[in-house]
C-alpha cells in the first residue's frame, strides 16, 4: 500500500522520532512510505530525499532497506499560530501532496494545522484511511498558550476531534488510553504503542574518549540530562549532589537554558554545570556516553503521565543507569526490569539517589549492561514493528482481496484458454 506520514515538528524534533521509526516499520513491512515534516534548513524551499537511518539521507534508494521518501516542507510561518505547525507553505504543500499522491492510506502524528487541515480538506475526496497517533496530551497541559485559556480550549477541542475521522488511534500511554475512550472512541479502534528505543542509532561508546571528545575530565563523578523545558528542577537536584559529591560535574546537553544556568549561578555551582548548546546527531550518543549516571526528573501529573519521555530511553539504549520518578509509563518498565533507579518526588531524595550510583561503579555497571540488553531484546522499534503494521492490515488483506477478485474476473487471451484446455489431458 502507499501510505503517507504526516509530522508537525521540524524535522529531527518532538514527535518526528515517533512519525520516522513507525514509517520505517510499515516501510519494512512492504508498504511504500512518504514521510512528510518540517524543514530545519529551508523558509521557502521543499526537499525530496530518501531516509533508512536516524542519520543522513540519500537522493536516491540505494542498497537493501527499509527505505522511506522523506518531504521536508518550507518552515516559512511555521510558528505564526499557538502550537505550531501552521506554516501555509508546508500545509499547501501537504494537500497537494494528498491531492496526487493516490495514497491509501494517511497517518497523522497529532493534531496541528500542517496534519489536520490537509486531511479535513482531502478525506472526503480522495477515501483513503486515516489514521491518528496520539503521543502527548496537549490539552491536558502540553500546551499552556502563554496562559490565554481560550487558546488552550480551542486547541483541546481540535486535539480530541481529530481522532474521530480515524480508523483507529495509536497512544503512547495508558492515561492516553483512558482519555481516547472517555471522549467516545470505541475500545477496537484504540491501540496502545508505547514508545520505542532506537538501538541502532543510540549505541554505548567508550566513556573515556567521549569525555575526551567534550574536553571532560577523566576521573570526575559526571551526571548527565538532556534538555527538558527549563532544567531549573535539575539544577537543584544538582545542587544537592555536590554537597554531597563536591567533584561531581552536571553536563546539560542540548539548547542552552538561561534560567537554569542562572539559577545555578545563584546558588554558587555555576562552575560545576557544563552547557552543551545544540548538539549534531552524530555527537548526541557521545554526549550521554560521558556520564556516570543519567537523570530525568518527571512530575506528578497529567504531562509526565501521557507522554512516555523518549529520552529515558535514548539513556538506557547507551547504557547508562538512569535516576527517575516513579510517574507514568516509566514506572511500570522500571518495576518490571532491573534498568535503573526509581526515586520519590524531593529533590533531596532525587540526589540521594544520584550519590548513592556514583558511590557504586560495579551498581552502575550492572545497571547499564541491563539497560541496554532490555532495550535491544524488548523495546527496539523492530520489536514494535508487527504492532505498527498491524494497525494497517485489515485495510491491506482489504486491498489485497479487492485486487484477487479483479483478477479473477479479467477476460484470458486465448491462447491462456488454449494452454488451459490443453493441460487438462487427453
Amino acid at each position: 500500500m502507499r501510505i503517507l506520514a504526516l509530522n508537525f515538528n521540524q524535522k529531527g524534533v518532538g514527535s518526528f522520532r515517533r512519525s520516522f521509526y513507525f514509517s520505517r516499520e510499515l516501510a519494512r513491512a512492504g508498504h511504500e512510505v512518504t514521510l512528510v515534516t518540517v524543514s530545519r534548513a529551508s523558509r521557502f524551499r521543499r526537499s525530496v530525499l530518501f531516509k533508512r537511518d536516524w542519520i543522513d539521507e540519500a537522493t536516491e534508494p540505494r542498497g537493501s532497506g527499509p527505505w522511506i521518501r522523506l518531504i521536508e516542507g518550507p518552515a516559512w510561518g511555521y510558528r505564526m499560530l499557538p502550537g505550531w505547525g501552521s506554516g501555509p507553505l508546508d500545509i499547501w504543500g501537504r494537500i497537494r501532496e494528498l491531492e496526487v499522491g493516490n495514497y491509501d492510506a494517511v497517518f497523522g502524528f497529532e493534531h496541528h494545522p500542517n496534519v489536520s487541515w490537509p486531511v479535513y480538506l482531502t478525506q472526503w475526496r480522495k477515501r483513503y484511511a486515516f489514521f491518528s497517533d496520539w503521543c502527548d496530551w496537549f490539552g491536558g497541559c502540553g500546551n499552556q498558550f502563554r496562559g490565554w485559556r481560550i487558546a488552550h480550549r480551542i486547541d483541546s477541542y481540535l486535539e480530541e476531534r481529530i481522532r474521530f475521522y480515524a480508523e483507529r488511534v495509536s497512544v503512547t500511554s495508558k492515561t492516553l488510553l483512558a482519555r481516547a475512550l472517555a471522549i467516545g472512541i470505541p475500545r477496537e479502534k484504540v491501540i496502545h504503542v508505547p514508545e520505542g528505543a532506537a538501538t541502532d542509532y543510540i549505541t554505548p561508546f567508550d566513556q573515556s574518549d567521549a569525555r575526551r571528545q567534550f574536553r571532560l575530565p577523566q576521573k570526575a563523578p559526571i551526571v548527565v540530562a538532556v534538555r527538558n523545558g527549563d532544567m531549573c528542577r535539575h539544577v537543584r537536584i544538582f545542587r544537592e549532589v555536590v554537597r554531597q559529591v563536591p567533584e561531581a560535574l552536571f553536563l546539560m546537553v542540548g539548547r542552552e537554558s538561561r534560567p537554569a544556568l542562572d539559577l545555578a549561578e545563584h546558588l554558587g555551582i555555576a562552575d560545576r554545570v557544563k552547557s552543551t548548546g545544540w548538539v549534531s546527531d552524530e555527537a548526541y550518543p557521545r554526549c550521554l556516553a560521558c556520564s556516570d549516571v543519567c537523570f530525568y526528573p518527571l512530575e506528578e501529573g497529567q504531562r509526565d503521565s501521557a507522554r512516555w519521555p523518549a529520552k529515558i530511553l535514548d539513556y538506557l539504549a547507551a547504557g547508562r543507569p538512569v535516576v527517575t520518578n516513579s510517574v507514568g509509563e516509566v514506572e511500570g518498565l522500571f518495576r518490571q526490569r532491573e534498568v535503573g533507579v526509581l526515586t520519590p518526588q524531593p529533590d533531596e531524595e532525587f540526589a540521594e539517589a544520584i550519590v548513592a550510583l556514583l558511590r557504586e561503579p560495579e551498581r552502575r555497571r550492572f545497571l547499564g549492561g541491563q539497560a541496554r540488553k532490555v532495550m535491544v531484546e524488548e523495546w527496539d522499534w523492530r520489536v514494535r514493528g508487527a504492532q505498527i503494521a498491524g494497525l494497517v492490515a485489515p485495510l491491506a488483506r482489504k486491498a489485497e482481496e479487492i485486487i484477487g477478485e479483479s483478477h479473477m474476473h479479467e477476460p484470458r487471451s486465448p491462447d491462456l484458454k488454449r494452454a488451459s484446455t490443453d493441460d487438462c489431458g487427453p
